[in-house]
């Protein structure tokens, strides 16, 4: 018996130890997972673009940093909040901001918490973030007179914008468009802990569970639910998701779908893309059924 207890104990101290190490490693930001970077042109560009810094301060206190981007080409009160990855940056999304420019918005490119120029040290996977895009929108509407926004998300990002679209919005938040968002929380770290440490989710997930809860209120798995946000959701909202993601699994896109109680709800495949990869294997296709959708709810 006092083997088995010894034996059982020392499995719950190496189970322990990889649920820390593991939650350090994806949730929090101190750690670079996935570097990224700023295509050169588009560094360039925004070097020489009338860009403004702007802030808000979050609902437990963090100071948070956006891009904005006023198109000045014409007058209008029509907006995008772009939305940046898992280990990104506002900046990173400088191509889709101009692109959205081209297409007559005026465009805001947050920090999300704990990246770029904003503070913070933990990830939230959407379910931290969303209340501080609910703010962003506020700023816009309060201070910009924005009539007409559009919340736009690549990965975490995407699950952000679908999070955000689950609560209650001003109805100047005309549609979402999510870009490789994954079904939840819970089924991205299961499909990622198999793929990347290759060793079941169990026990570990619920381990790192219980530093959520207990650390900053939240649950890996319980929270951060993009399936059940989007059947409550009603707005419009636009589905993309490479056919060669492994990242985010490709079968989390139909989920999506499937679960979405919208009532215009609209889906594009890009076959042979990867990870966020769809807008570089097709730009074509990519920004033509994004300018339909558009055209068409906002």
């Amino acid at each position: 018996m006092k083997k088995i207890i010894i034996a059982l104990s020392a499995l719950i101290s190496v189970f322990s130890a990889i649920a820390v190490i593991l939650y350090r490693i994806f949730l929090r930001t101190d750690i670079e997972k996935f570097p990224g970077r700023l295509e050169p042109d588009d560094e360039k560009w925004l070097k020489h673009s009338n860009k403004k810094d702007i802030y808000i301060t979050s609902h437990d206190g963090l100071f948070l940093h956006g891009i904005l981007l006023e198109n000045d080409k014409m007058d209008t009160d029509k907006w995008v909040i772009a939305i940046h990855g898992y280990d990104g940056r506002a900046d990173y999304m400088t191509g889709y901001g101009r692109k959205f420019l081209e297409m007559g918005y005026n465009v805001l490119m947050p920090d999300l918490r704990g990246f770029g120029l904003s503070e913070g040290k933990e990830i939230g996977m959407g379910q931290l973030e969303k209340y501080d895009i609910m703010r962003w929108i506020n700023k816009l509407v309060d201070e910009y007179s924005a009539d007409k926004i559009v919340l736009f998300g690549i990965s975490m990002g995407a699950a952000t914008v679908m999070l955000t679209a689950g609560e209650s919005l001003p109805e100047n938040v005309k549609c979402v468009i999510e870009d490789a968002g994954y079904s939840s929380v819970r089924e991205e770290f299961e499909h990622n802990i198999r793929r990347i440490v290759h060793i079941p989710p169990y026990p570990t997930l619920w381990i790192i569970d219980l530093i959520t809860r207990f650390r900053h209120k939240w649950s890996v798995l319980r929270d951060a639910d993009c399936i059940n946000a989007v059947k409550k959701g009603s707005l419009p909202i636009l589905f993309i998701h490479g056919s060669c993601d492994d990242f985010v699994p490709f079968e989390m896109h139909d989920k999506l779908y499937e679960a979405s109680g919208s009532e215009i709800k609209d889906k594009l495949v890009v076959y042979g893309a990867r990870h966020i990869e769809s807008v570089a294997v097709d730009p074509e296709l990519y920004w033509g059924k994004i300018t339909e959708f558009l055209d068409r709810v906002v």
